[in-house]
Order: C-alpha cells, then sequence, then structure tokens
C-alpha cells in the first residue's frame, strides 16, 4: 500500500495553518510555495480538505484558508479518509474459488486471504486514528525550532 503524495501535504497544509494567528487565513499559492509542491494539485487537495471540513476557506480577494477543528480532533485516520477516500482500503477479488478449482471452490466459504487482508485494515485505521495531528506537532515542536515558519507566516499574510 502506498499513501499518496496529497495526504502528506495535507498533513502539513494543516500543520501550517494551525500557526495562523486566529482569525487569519494564507492562500493556497503561498503554502504550495512554501512546500514548494504544484500548485493545481494542492488546490485540488485543499478543496478537499475543505469539503470534509478539515479547513476553513474565506473567499474574496483576501480569502484563504484556515483550520475549521483542532488539531486534537484530526487524526491521521482523518486526513487519509479525506484524500484517499471512504471505500474498503483493501479491494478483495475473491479468488479463493478460483484458486482451488471447480470441486473444492464449490466448498469454499470465507477467504483466508480476504479475512487477513480486513484485520490488516481495521488494525491500519485504529493506527491512523490514534495519531492526532496535537500530538504530531508537539513532536515536531519537541526536536525543531519553527521560528523560520514563523516568520514566513508573519509576512505571508
Amino acid at each position: 500500500m502506498k499513501l499518496s503524495s496529497g495526504w502528506e501535504q495535507s498533513i502539513y497544509v494543516i500543520l501550517i495553518l494551525s500557526e495562523l494567528p486566529e482569525s487569519k487565513v494564507m492562500n493556497s499559492v503561498s503554502l504550495s510555495e512554501r512546500l514548494n509542491v504544484s500548485q493545481s494539485y494542492l488546490k485540488k487537495i485543499i478543496k478537499t480538505l475543505v469539503n470534509e471540513g478539515l479547513i476553513g476557506s474565506t473567499p474574496g480577494k483576501y480569502g484563504g484558508f484556515s483550520l475549521a477543528r483542532s488539531l486534537e480532533t484530526i487524526s491521521f485516520y482523518d486526513v487519509f479518509v479525506a484524500i484517499e477516500g471512504r471505500g474498503k482500503i483493501f479491494a478483495s477479488q475473491q479468488l479463493l474459488k478460483q484458486f482451488l478449482g471447480k470441486e473444492e471452490g464449490d466448498k469454499a466459504q470465507q477467504c483466508v486471504v480476504t479475512e487477513s487482508l480486513n484485520i490488516i485494515e481495521t488494525t491500519l485505521i485504529q493506527t491512523l486514528s490514534q495519531i492526532t495531528l496535537d500530538k504530531v506537532k508537539a513532536d515536531i515542536v519537541a526536536q525543531y525550532r519553527l521560528e523560520d515558519l514563523r516568520q514566513w507566516i508573519k509576512h505571508s499574510i
């Protein structure tokens, strides 16, 4: 399984927006320049985050984006669902009957591979749900100084 680059970009967009002073917004151009990512792709990601209620959008000439929820209430899974979608993570093709052949395949009940994938998916969802962005930010702050980011934000808003 590979997460799209949009997932990681979303995490950092949210973390940047968490540094904004109250009632301030930041536009997508500034965000894409800071992260050095495609402006058009980031706009699509941001639209998805807005639609999922993770960030808010302020329209107009001086509009932009801000957090819609606190970091404590945003988990890796919330961002995963926003970017990767709500469907099953692993979609089994139900190949057990073909694998076993006609006679044994007719006796087949639950596919062992599908069962295993369901266990993996449940574990992944639980793990992603336990990691909130306030924990991630706390780890970043414990290891790094954010002065450059904060100065950049002051000049960008």
